[in-house]
């Protein structure tokens, strides 16, 4: 597998931890389910920064603009 698959794979993962995230929010915030913090875990660190840019009270859009990233990357990454 060359490394362009490979970035393209692990962003599509981003991805859908994202899209993932975003549903835990609405169906189950207080969970201790290993696989929703193993989501929680792996997405912070990403939607963290995000939170300071966008700063809407009340509202996180944090996951909207990392998702845009996201898909920006893997089309330029595509393209290159």
């Amino acid at each position: 597998m060359d490394i362009t698959r490979f970035l393209l794979a692990l962003l599509q993962v981003f991805s859908w931890l994202i899209v993932a995230r975003v549903i835990i929010s609405w169906v189950a915030r207080d969970s201790r389910n290993e696989v929703i913090l193993w989501i929680l875990k792996l997405t912070e660190p990403i939607l963290r920064p995000l939170r300071t840019l966008v700063p809407v009270p009340g509202l996180d859009l944090s996951p909207l603009l990392a998702w845009l990233l996201i898909r920006f990357l893997m089309n330029l990454i595509a393209r290159g």
